[in-house]
C-alpha cells in the first residue's frame, strides 16, 4: 500500500520559520510536521511512500535518512518545482506506475480520526472513482476554496466544505500528464469532478491546520499525543 506525501513546497506563508527550514520540518512539541503524517500512513497500512523535494529537500532527505517505519522514496525536483500535480506524476515516473492507487498525505495538517477510521475505499467506491477526496466543513473566518458535495461526488461550486490534504487516488487519472512538467493537482480533480468521477467522504474526526503562520504559533507546543492515543506514544518513541 503506497502514499505520496508533498514537501516541496517553499512555505511562504510561515514568514520567517521558514526562511531556512522547509516547512515538513517546522516541530509541533519537538517533532517535526511529517512525522505525524507517516505515523497515519503507518496506521493505515502503507509500506511505501514518495516525497518530493525542492526547497531545502536535503534537510528532509536528512532527517529521514534512518526511518525504517516503511519505505520511504524522495522525488527531488530540480531545476523548477513541479507543483502538486507535476509532483505526483513526476514520483509515479520514477518509482511505481500507473495501475497503482495511493493516499496523499499534506504535511500541513495534523488529523484526529475517529477509531476505526480507514481511508481506504471499499471496491464499490473504486470502480465508481478515480479519486476520493476528504472534506470538512469550512470553519468560521476562514478563507478555504468551498466545494460541493452532491451525494457522494465533489462538485467545484461554490459550497460549504473544503479538502482537508487527504486523499485516494488511482495514479491512471494522472496518465495524461507528462512526466518533469508542472502541473496544478486542482487542474485534474476539475476535469475529475466534471466527469462525475471524483468522489468526496467527509472526514470521521478532527483536524488542525498548521499551514499558515498564525496557526503553527498558536500550537507548536503543543503536546497532541492524548489526542493521537498510545500507538502515537509508541511511534513517537523509536524516532
Amino acid at each position: 500500500m503506497k502514499a505520496f506525501f508533498p514537501c516541496a513546497g517553499f512555505g511562504t506563508r510561515m514568514g520567517e520559520w521558514t526562511k531556512s527550514l522547509p516547512k515538513p520540518l517546522l516541530k509541533i512539541n519537538d517533532i517535526p510536521l511529517i512525522y505525524y503524517s507517516l505515523f497515519h500512513a503507518k496506521c493505515w497500512g502503507i509500506n511505501d511512500g514518495i516525497l518530493n523535494l525542492h526547497y531545502f529537500g536535503e534537510k528532509i532527505q536528512e532527517e529521514l535518512k534512518d526511518f525504517k517505519e516503511l519505505q520511504l522514496h524522495f522525488s527531488v525536483e530540480t531545476p523548477e518545482i513541479l507543483g502538486t500535480g507535476g509532483g505526483i506524476r513526476t514520483g509515479i515516473e520514477k518509482f511505481w506506475n500507473l495501475q497503482d492507487n495511493f493516499l496523499v498525505l499534506n504535511p500541513d495538517f495534523i488529523l484526529f480520526p475517529e477509531p476505526n477510521f480507514n481511508p481506504w475505499p471499499n471496491k464499490e467506491d473504486q470502480g465508481k472513482f478515480d479519486c476520493i477526496l476528504y472534506l470538512s466543513k469550512i470553519p468560521e473566518n476562514t478563507n478555504y476554496t468551498g466545494l460541493s458535495l452532491n451525494g457522494d461526488q465533489v462538485q467545484f461550486t461554490a459550497g460549504g466544505y473544503f479538502y482537508l490534504g487527504l486523499s485516494w487516488m488511482k495514479a491512471k487519472c494522472l496518465s495524461d500528464l507528462e512526466p518533469n512538467k508542472p502541473y496544478d493537482l486542482a487542474d485534474t480533480f476539475r476535469k475529475l469532478s466534471a466527469q462525475n468521477r471524483l468522489g468526496g467522504k467527509i472526514f470521521p474526526g478532527t483536524f488542525l491546520d498548521l499551514g499558515e503562520k498564525q496557526f503553527y504559533e498558536k500550537h507548536k507546543d503543543t503536546d497532541f499525543s492524548d489526542r493521537l492515543g498510545k500507538d502515537w506514544i509508541e511511534f513517537r518513541n523509536r524516532l
